[in-house]
């Protein structure tokens, strides 16, 4: 009897041909192998990024703690230059960085505390110098400070933060022009004084060639200014120094001071 050779299934599956199952296999390890050192550098290089960024971190904190003190410095000394400007150095002989009052009200421009320091000479007060808000800009809010004599009489304006048209409403910036100068020396006469207004609303100011918005919005700002302090001169200048108490404010977690601000109104208003 003739023994036949059985003849290899053509189609039997490649899991039934060693060959197939050894080429797999080794596809499977190539595989693994590359996931694994993916992951391994993928790892790696988290690793270094989160170290990086550490670094980074520490780096950016030591350096705020090395100028911080220079930087209060700085501002110290912005502020007095902005002071010197409007009240005269000579006219005062206290610390008047370090010698305020806090205000809030809507006559000031907005429901925001505002700052006012004193400059007194052998213990009288000669002038205080107020920041306040001038809310209708052309282009928003234009921050101020304002002196005033003890007679009532303006010493000095400044305008210290705005977003008026460059070459058109920033004539306000002392360095631009000396537009601000004007309200040296001027009294107000009453609550409702019309000459506080510019000269196309048939006041004593000056509008600007093209830009009457914004110096009326300064007007109109330094003029509710000037009457807040002549309703409240007794209460202000009166009120015990608070720059002390706001550099003891401890800050929120958010590092704000925004209910501190509040507490101080609250205290502004009890005051009045």
């Amino acid at each position: 009897m003739s023994t036949q050779e059985t003849p290899p299934n053509t189609n039997s599956p490649e899991g039934n041909n060693p060959t197939a199952n050894n080429e797999g296999n080794t596809q499977k390890t190539q595989s693994g192998k590359t996931k694994s050192a993916l992951n391994i550098a993928v790892s790696k290089n988290t690793k270094i990024l989160a170290s990086f960024a550490i670094a980074c971190t520490a780096i950016v904190g030591l350096v705020s703690e090395l100028t911080k003190d220079k930087i209060k410095q700085q501002e110290q000394q912005q502020l007095l230059n902005t002071l010197h400007s409007i009240i005269e150095p000579s006219r005062y002989d206290n610390d008047i960085a370090n010698d305020c009052i806090m205000m809030s009200s809507p006559e000031l421009g907005s429901d925001k505390v505002q700052t006012a320091y004193i400059a007194r000479k052998a213990g009288k007060i000669v002038a205080i110098a107020m920041t306040s808000i001038a809310p209708q800009g052309y282009n928003g809010n234009i921050d101020f400070i304002m002196a005033v004599n003890n007679d009532g009489s303006v010493s000095g304006v400044r305008v210290l933060k705005h977003q008026e048209t460059p070459g058109l409403g920033d004539k306000i910036e002392i360095r631009k022009s000396d537009w601000v100068t004007r309200f040296s020396g001027k009294k107000i006469l009453s609550e409702n004084d019309s000459r506080w207004a510019v000269k196309k609303d048939n006041g004593m100011f000056d509008q600007f060639t093209g830009a009457t918005i914004t110096p009326r919005a300064v007007v109109k700002g330094v003029k509710s200014t000037l009457n807040y302090f002549t309703k409240n001169k007794d209460s202000l200048l009166t009120r015990p120094n608070a720059c002390g108490e706001v550099n003891k404010i401890a800050p929120s977690k958010d590092n704000s001071i925004t209910r501190s601000n509040s507490d101080i109104k609250n205290e502004v208003a009890n005051e009045q």
